[in-house]
């Protein structure tokens, strides 16, 4: 029979190990601790290898390959790991996000709690021989109103701790069903500003994204009420740092707990300098049972991946794209834009994603059976549900985890082909169905290999699907354009190119190219223009 072999890099726990060892078939090589230098010139022995935080996985580390196909990372984070050079090389790489759930949540409650009963600071003044009672006054949960960030697995669990403290339940998250937040006896928000106003205590449970980045300012704090406690054990940069800083110094923000930051390892940081601050070195996962989990899950995923057997975890899929022509990986790349423009721009939670092929391009069965799994989906409706759901979901998302993630959300996925479309032949035509409205957005790749976006709801466009535009709907009323035009030019911001359509009497919609970055002042200015019904940048 033959034999696999693995290579693991950084220490895990046994139990993940015995599972490998178990599989019967795969000799593993136990390397902790070995350097990049050492580990480039044998890499290529390896079938696998599996690694940690200690090594980070550049693309010169795998530069020669040779019969290195699998890379699993035990843990959620995947900043060590050039993933686009491994796609290139060939190499599945895989993480495991769900083993440290349960650690993260825990590790939530843990720090709401210490952020509300000042226990960090009592316990140091304790051991500093003072018996201070009156200066560690702190407040209780029972009663106060929970605002959760992001209602997914973390979120979840979050949520069902803090109801058995007698805690009321708010949260936002724009892919969570209301039937998931009704069975966990949360109120779902229609927006972030309606969680801020009501919550007592506010805990964040998202990715960082250029939308979730800063997504807490002075603005944002403004919003909530006075003494309100903060928790983010999730990512630095969604809440910004001087200006929660600002926040703790003059009493708005009674507390705040925080585990995670802009820059990592910490060093000198004024805010370490704040007494109502609590704080620790990024250690969600870190719990024996954690670490024993996500090597259970990440071994055996390896062990699935080597042996043929489905695997949920993967980042990327880099033989998905190459087994398409070069004409349909065009289209490939443009319909995963066009998801991703589609989550920016729909109002609502999504229950339903339609995608349409058009045309006899689309008649081959390019890609009939994905990967080996319970999901019998095209590539193009892989690819779209990728770019819909990456833009505001927390765990990374990618082709292959894709359909699981639209799954677990109640999400129904639906794809089907004709010969036409409208006045369409070769077409991509991606519709999202959400609790409060339906889109529609269709494309097509043009003979200059530029992938154009043609259909978006009822009008017709001609625009290249990439780069940064400002996304306007007003009233078809003269004026409106040239207003816009004035404004921009005003604050310095050129614009690249203009794509209008609209219906005449009715509505028009513009999406303005733009070379450079667009305040929230300018977007504010044009939304103020008499006739605009909605101005936004989305980023394709």
């Amino acid at each position: 029979m033959a034999k696999f072999d693995v290579i693991i890099t950084d220490h895990i726990s046994e139990e993940g190990v015995k599972i490998l060892k178990d599989a019967g078939d795969i000799n593993v090589d136990i390397r902790a601790g070995i350097k990049n230098d050492d580990l480039k010139q044998i890499i290529g022995n390896y079938d696998a290898a599996i690694t940690r935080s200690g090594t980070t996985v550049t693309a010169e580390l795998i530069e020669n390959p040779g019969k290195l196909k699998i890379l699993g990372r035990a843990g959620v984070g995947l900043d060590n790991v050039d993933i686009e050079a491994a796609s290139k090389k060939g190499i599945i790489v895989m993480n495991a996000p769900t083993g440290n759930t349960l650690a993260a949540t825990e590790l939530t409650m843990g720090m709401m709690l210490a952020a509300v009963r000042k226990i960090p600071a009592a316990n140091d003044s304790v051991k500093s021989v003072k018996w201070d009672r009156k200066k560690f006054m702190g407040i209780q949960l029972h009663g106060k109103t929970l605002g959760i960030v992001g209602l997914g697995r973390i979120g979840g669990n979050v949520a069902i701790r803090a109801k058995s403290f007698g805690m009321k339940i708010v949260s936002f998250d724009p892919y969570i069903k209301q039937a998931k937040a009704d069975a966990l006896g949360v109120t779902l928000c229609d927006s972030l500003e309606e969680v801020l106003r009501q919550a007592d205590v506010i805990t964040f449970h998202t990715p960082l994204t250029d939308e979730t980045k800063n997504l807490i300012t002075k603005k944002e704090i403004d919003m909530m009420k006075d003494h309100v406690v903060i928790v983010n054990c999730a990512r630095g940069g969604i809440v910004n740092e001087d200006d929660l800083y600002d926040a703790l110094v003059s009493g708005k923000v009674f507390s705040a707990a925080v585990d995670v930051f802009t820059k990592e390892p910490l060093g000198e940081n004024r805010l370490l300098t704040l007494d109502n601050l609590f704080v620790t070195p990024h250690i969600g996962a870190n719990t024996e049972e954690g670490q024993r989990d996500v090597a259970l899950l990440i071994c055996q995923q390896v062990v699935n991946a080597l042996h043929g057997k489905s695997y949920e975890n993967a980042v990327n899929i880099p033989f998905m794209k190459s087994q398409l022509s070069i004409e349909m990986q065009k289209y490939f790349e443009l319909i995963e834009r066009m998801g991703h423009l589609l989550a920016q721009l729909t109002k609502g939670r999504p229950e339903r994603v339609e995608v349409t092929m058009v045309g006899h391009k689309f008649d081959e069965d390019f890609f009939e059976r994905t990967f080996d799994t319970p999901f019998n989906f095209q590539a193009f409706t892989i690819a779209g549900l990728r770019g819909l759901l990456e833009f505001n979901v927390k765990e990374t998302v990618s082709y292959i985890n894709a359909p699981y993630i639209a799954k677990d959300r109640g999400i129904d996925i639906q794809e089907s082909k004709t010969l036409s479309y409208g006045k369409f032949n070769d077409l991509l035509v991606m519709k999202v169905t959400t609790d409060k409205e339906e889109k529609v957005i269709g494309g097509t790749v043009f003979p200059d290999g530029y992938g154009r976006i043609t259909i978006f709801d009822q009008f017709f466009l001609d625009m290249i699907c990439q780069g940064t535009y400002i996304y306007i709907r007003n009233t078809d009323t003269p004026g409106v354009v040239g207003k816009i035009g004035t404004l921009l030019g005003n604050n310095n911001i050129n614009i690249a190119g203009f794509e209008l359509s609209r219906l005449k009497g009715g509505d028009a919609i513009s999406f303005i190219s733009v070379d450079s970055e667009v305040p929230k002042t300018v977007l504010d200015q044009i939304q103020a223009i008499p006739g605009i019904i909605e101005a936004k940048v989305v980023t394709l």
